[in-house]
């Protein structure tokens, strides 16, 4: 599967994980929401309506008043409509029975007063069965509560770990490769030319690593072709010189011994088995032919050396190489300074040009 595949497919996952956690919410919050609403709109309607008929009752004497008659069979009008719990309904029926016979105007008072009575207790039963409504949805919504907040913290702990175990791998699909691809570069850059990508799983990656593979070979064969035509080069150069008859020492940048001919090695006695590596200026320190030549610093001079059991004059020029280093200093602008690669000693005999 390609990366543009697996990304469109992880943010369609996260997409469905947020859309499922967002209607489960929504869910819970509703149902909590709608059991609220039962329970102010029902049972304390109904606490409204018996406080109003209690009330009307406790401010009038029997016989009631045509205004009492009318605000209680208002309230009690308002009750029978708004039944909801079990047991109500005969109570309410036992109101309006009591509140009948209060009203009429050929019922003696002493069953007026009773029907008041049974007014009185239809009513107090009506409150009774609703506050135990209002508490037992009250502890029904809390029980809610709390299965909703179990269970919208299942989710969002598997919503979490769905998004993290997401997280973590896509990170680890994409990342992973460019630090390999890093690290290839690396060794690159250090000539590593055996160093190999691979990719397994992933078409986009594994064409690149191909890619890269290639350009490894590429390079080592060119660095190879390169490094053969310098060590030609080298080998042609050294016997060239060494067919010179002046006596030359080369060093490197570190004033180590890179090539001796054989009439520097005869001039100054190193007949070493392993010359070349060797600092000269610790060569020079036991050796007293060498040493004026090494600690010359004007780059000239003439010397006295017994060749063939006699002594002869030498000329000494010692030059200094310098490769360039080209640097970029700005865009578009480069620095070219030359570093230092190492000296050349070149002892010439002029003794027998004097002697002509």
């Amino acid at each position: 599967m390609k990366i543009k595949q697996k990304i469109r497919l992880g943010l369609g996952l996260i997409f469905i994980v947020v859309l499922f956690f967002g209607v489960i919410s929504i869910y819970f919050i509703s149902q909590l929401s709608n059991s609220s609403k039962v329970i102010l709109k029902n049972n304390y309607a109904t606490l409204g309506f018996t406080r109003e008929m209690r009330a009307v009752l406790d401010e009038n004497k029997l016989p009631l008043p045509a205004a009492a008659k009318t605000a209680f069979n208002t309230q009690l009008v308002k009750q029978e409509h708004n039944i909801t719990e079990k047991g109500e309904r005969e109570a309410t029926a036992q109101v309006r029975k009591s509140f009948d016979i209060m009203q009429s105007a050929t019922t003696p008072l002493a069953q007026q007063e009773a029907a008041e009575h049974d007014a009185r207790i239809g009513l107090r039963t009506i409150e009774g069965l609703n506050m135990h409504a209002v508490v037992v949805k009250t502890d029904a919504a809390q029980a809610s509560v709390n299965n909703a907040v179990l269970i919208l913290g299942i989710v969002c702990c598997f919503t979490f770990l769905l998004l993290f175990s997401f997280s973590v791998n896509i990170s680890a699909f994409i990342a992973d490769p460019f630090i390999k691809l890093t690290e290839a570069f690396g060794e690159i850059s250090h000539k590593n030319y055996n160093y190999r990508l691979s990719f397994s799983n992933n078409q986009e990656f594994e064409e690149l690593s191909n890619a890269f593979n290639k350009m490894t070979l590429r390079l080592k064969d060119r660095d190879n072709n390169g490094l053969t035509d310098v060590l030609t080069e080298k080998r042609r150069i050294e016997a060239i010189i060494e067919h010179l008859p002046e006596a030359i020492l080369i060093t490197n940048e570190k004033e180590e011994i890179v090539f001796a001919n054989d009439p520097a090695k005869n001039l100054f006695n190193l007949h070493e088995a392993k010359l070349t590596g060797k600092s000269l200026k610790q060569l020079a320190a036991d050796n007293l032919l060498l040493k004026p030549v090494v600690e010359n610093e004007s780059g000239e001079g003439s010397y006295k050396f017994e060749v063939g059991g006699k002594e002869t004059l030498f000329h000494l020029e010692s030059i200094d190489i310098f490769v360039p280093n080209i640097a970029t200093i700005m865009p578009d602008e480069l620095n070219i300074a030359r570093v230092p690669a190492g000296k050349i000693y070149l002892l010439r005999n002029i003794g027998e040009m004097h002697e002509a």
